[in-house]
């Protein structure tokens, strides 16, 4: 099981779960406490809401990845990360700072101003994005998709998810994402418990694994509340993640989650 280094914060086996504190710079966005637009006010958030509450990496998203958007060109994506860099460089606290994008061309821009890491949604269907991060020695999620921009995370079935994640291309930085929740209109409550009951599987991939769980309608689905009302649920879901070999929980909530991630560490079942 390879550890990876994201900026020299170490990520697997050999370290703590890691939490991920998330901050939209997207109008669009759903959850509106994590958006800002002015990066006076987003860099605040990420000090006081994020970093100062123990998150590790802060992820910042330039669009919507939610299906009912129209997805946005690389261009466009450009054009919103100066807001984005403008942030980062106004933020006090100590975070490695990942960049949410589809795009090889928005990933470089990002890495060459200052963030330390891509999440890429997209699961490498831009040919170029592994070549990027492995050229700038950057750490990257690869989060389970076909190999189609415009349709993160469409995949169902355990055995696909796996085989996405453990194809070529894989950097000697890469996270794997096997992309919880409602990413396809085929997928199940049955898929996503599959998925959660074999997270195990994926270290087998040899790679860190990142699990974005958080408030999501699959759990929804299981304990039949709104969005705002499943944080215990999330947080149940989290210390489960973290035992079956999570190494990074990617969260809204991020003191709460915090906690959650060392319970499962703490009674997690040895390696």
């Amino acid at each position: 099981m390879t550890n990876v280094s994201a900026a020299g914060l170490g990520i697997g086996p050999d370290h703590p779960p890691r939490v991920m504190g998330v901050l939209n710079v997207s109008e669009e966005s759903p959850y509106d406490p994590s958006v800002y637009d002015d990066p006076g006010a987003a860099a605040a958030y990420v000090d006081e809401e994020l970093v100062g509450e123990g998150a590790d990496i802060v992820d910042v998203g330039l669009e919507s990845a939610n299906k009912r958007f129209e997805v946005l060109s690389a261009e466009e994506e450009l054009d919103r990360l100066d807001v984005a860099v403008e942030t980062i460089e106004r933020v006090d606290g100590d975070a490695v700072f990942s960049i949410e994008t589809r795009y090889a061309e928005v990933a470089a821009a990002a890495l060459d101003r200052g963030f330390d890491m891509v999440n890429d949604i997209c699961g490498f269907a831009d040919p170029g994005m592994a070549e990027v991060c492995r050229a700038r020695d950057a750490a990257v999620v690869k989060m389970a998709s076909p190999p189609d921009l415009e349709r993160p995370g469409a995949i169902e079935r355990v055995d696909d998810i796996y085989d996405a994640l453990a194809s070529e291309p894989l950097t000697d930085k890469t996270i794997v994402d096997p992309a919880f929740g409602g990413w396809s209109e085929a997928k199940t409550l049955a898929d996503d418990r599959e998925t959660f009951h074999r997270l195990g599987e994926f270290r087998d991939i040899g790679r860190p694994i990142l699990v974005s769980i958080n408030r999501k309608n699959f759990l929804g689905d299981v304990v039949d509340r709104p969005t705002e009302e499943r944080l215990p649920a999330s947080l149940a879901a989290t210390a489960l993640a973290v035992e079956r070999g999570a190494d990074v929980v990617r969260t809204h909530d991020v003191a709460e989650t915090v906690d959650a991630a060392k319970i499962g560490h703490a009674f997690g079942r040895e390696e």
